[in-house]
C-alpha cells in the first residue's frame, strides 16, 4: 500500500509541473504566434530546440543515475550532489561553448545566434538544479520540484508576455528566460536544504569514479534521446524554412502537453523499479505490467479525441491562420502512445543496469530519425518531420520490447491494452457523432462515456479499486485530524 501511495503522490507531484508548465508556457506560445506570427514562433522554437539538446547534454545524463543510486542509499545524498555537481560543472562549460559554436556554424540570422548565446549562460545552474531535482525525486519529495518549476514558469511567462506585447524581440525574451532559470536554481536549492539538509563538502573518490565510468553511457543516452526528439525541427529549419518550424511547433506544443502525465508517471516509477529489482524480477515485472496498463488507459482516449476533434482544437487555440497545423497535429498525436511506453521501458532497462542497451537503441533511433527526416522533409515538409518522428519512436519501442522479452521478462501488450482499446473505440464513435456540439461539451460527454466504458469493461481489478477506496478513506481521515 505504501508503494502505491508513494507512486500516486509522486506521480501527481511530478504531473503538476509537467502539466502546468506546458500549459502556462502555451500562453506565451499563443502570444508569440498572434503578435509575432509564424516566423516569430519559429525563431523561438528553434532556439529552444538547440537548448533542449545541450541542457540534457550538460549534466551528462547523470540525473537518472543519481535517482537510482540515492534511492538505494539516501544517506549519500549530500556527497552525491556535491561531487557529481562539481564533476558536471566542467561538462556544462564545454556544452556552453559547443552550443554557441554549433548555432554559429549553422549560419542563422543574428537574432537567433544572440538568443542562443544568452540562454546558454544558464547551463551551469540548470545542471546543478537538475541534480537537486534528481535527489528530491529519489527521496520522494517531488512536491518541491512541482512548486519550483511552476513558480519559475509563471514568472517567466509573465515577463516574456509583457516583452512581446511591448514589441521587444526574441533576444529580450531569452534574457528574461536566463534570469528565471537562475531564480529556479536558487529556489530548488532552498527546497533541497529544507528536505534533505544543508549539503556538506566531502570529497568521495568512489563517486568520481562512478561518474567517470557511467558518464559516457548516460550522457550518450541523454544526447541521442534528445537529438532524436529535437533534430526534426533543426533539419526542418535548414531544408524548408523557419515558418515550417513554426507550423510544426504549433502541433508539437500540444503534444508536449499531452505527454506530461505519462512522463511524470514514468519518472515516479524509476525509484520503485530500482527497489523492486533488488527484490527480484517477478516483483519488477508485476509493477511494469500494472503501470503499462494504466498508461494505455490514460493515453489512448487522448489520442482518439485529438484525431477526431483536431480541426476544432486548432481553430479554437490558434485561429484560422494556422489551418496548416490540423493534419500535422492529427498524425503527430499518434506518437503519444509509443512515446509514453518508451519512457517506462527505458527506466526498466536503467533500473536493471541495462543502460548500455538503452544507449544502443537510442543511437539506432537517432540514425533512423535523421535518415527519415532527410527522406521525408524535402517532399512532405512538416508532415515529413512528423512521419519521421512517428516511425522512429515505434521502432524504438519495438527494440526495447524485444530486449526485455528475451533477457528479462515477457510483457503481454495485447492483453494489457485490450480493454483500453475497446473503451477508446467506443468513445471515438460518440465523439465523432457529437462533432456538431460545442467542443467543450463534446469533450465532457466523451470523457464521461469513456470512464463508463472503462468501468463496464472492468479495466481495474477489484484489488486496485479497493486500494483507491482505501487511499481516499485515508486522505479523508488525515484531513479530519
Amino acid at each position: 500500500m505504501s508503494t502505491g501511495r508513494n507512486l500516486l503522490k509522486n506521480t501527481l507531484a511530478l504531473s503538476v509541473p509537467n502539466f502546468l508548465n506546458p500549459v502556462i508556457s502555451f500562453v506565451l506560445v499563443l502570444v508569440i504566434s498572434r503578435y509575432m506570427g509564424v516566423r516569430g514562433l519559429g525563431q523561438y522554437s528553434l532556439v529552444l530546440s538547440y537548448m533542449a539538446v545541450f541542457v540534457i547534454l550538460a549534466p551528462l545524463g547523470l540525473s537518472t543515475l543519481i535517482v537510482r543510486e540515492v534511492a538505494k542509499g539516501p544517506d549519500d545524498a549530500h556527497a552525491v550532489l556535491i561531487n557529481a555537481g562539481l564533476f558536471a560543472t566542467i561538462s556544462s562549460l564545454v556544452a556552453m561553448v559547443g552550443m554557441n559554436a554549433l548555432v554559429w556554424a549553422m549560419d542563422y540570422e543574428r537574432e537567433i545566434f544572440l538568443a542562443s548565446l544568452i540562454i546558454s549562460l544558464s547551463l551551469v545552474t540548470s545542471t546543478w538544479a537538475s541534480y537537486e531535482e534528481a535527489i528530491l525525486r529519489a527521496v520522494e519529495r517531488s512536491e518541491f520540484i512541482a512548486v519550483t518549476y511552476v513558480v519559475e514558469n509563471v514568472i517567466r511567462v509573465s515577463i516574456c508576455t509583457f516583452l512581446v506585447l511591448t514589441e521587444h524581440g526574441i533576444v529580450s525574451l531569452f534574457c528574461a528566460i536566463l534570469g528565471t532559470r537562475f531564480f529556479a536554481f536558487c529556489l530548488m536549492s532552498f527546497f533541497y536544504i529544507r528536505a534533505v539538509g544543508k549539503p556538506r563538502w566531502e570529497f568521495r573518490p568512489e563517486i568520481w569514479r562512478l561518474m567517470t565510468q557511467q558518464a559516457p553511457t548516460f550522457a550518450s543516452i541523454a544526447l541521442f534521446s534528445t537529438i532524436h526528439l529535437s533534430i526534426d525541427q533543426i533539419i526542418l529549419s535548414k531544408l524548408r524554412s523557419v515558418d515550417s518550424v513554426g507550423i510544426y511547433s504549433a502541433a508539437d506544443r500540444l503534444l508536449d502537453i499531452c505527454k506530461t502525465f505519462p512522463m511524470a508517471f514514468a519518472a515516479a516509477l524509476l525509484p520503485l523499479f530500482a527497489r523492486e529489482f533488488v527484490q527480484g524480477l517477478p516483483n519488477l515485472r508485476q509493477l511494469v505490467v500494472t503501470a503499462t496498463r494504466y498508461l494505455f488507459l490514460g493515453t489512448l482516449p487522448v489520442v482518439v479525441g485529438t484525431v477526431v476533434l483536431g480541426d476544432q482544437i486548432i481553430t479554437l487555440i490558434y485561429g484560422q491562420r494556422f489551418d496548416a497545423v490540423i493534419p500535422v497535429l492529427r498524425l503527430h498525436i499518434v506518437s503519444l502512445v509509443p512515446f509514453s511506453l518508451v519512457y517506462i521501458l527505458a527506466y526498466v532497462l536503467i533500473a536493471t543496469d541495462n543502460q548500455r542497451i538503452d544507449l544502443s537503441i537510442n543511437a539506432v533511433a537517432v540514425g533512423v530519425n535523421i535518415a527519415l527526416c532527410f527522406l521525408f522533409i524535402p517532399r512532405l515538409a512538416e508532415m515529413g518531420a512528423v512521419l519521421a518522428t512517428l516511425v522512429t519512436i515505434v521502432m524504438f519501442n519495438q527494440l526495447q520490447y524485444w530486449y526485455i522479452k528475451h533477457y528479462l521478462f515477457s510483457l503481454p501488450f495485447l492483453k494489457m491494452m485490450a480493454k483500453a482499446l475497446l473503451a477508446a473505440g467506443g468513445m471515438a464513435i460518440i465523439t465523432y457523432s457529437l462533432r456538431g456540439l460545442n467542443l467543450f461539451a463534446n469533450v465532457a460527454v466523451s470523457a464521461g462515456a469513456y470512464f463508463l466504458l472503462v468501468f463496464l469493461l472492468k479495466a481495474f481489478s477489484p484489488e486496485e479499486i479497493g486500494f483507491l477506496k482505501g487511499l481516499l478513506r485515508t486522505r479523508r481521515n488525515q484531513g479530519g485530524t
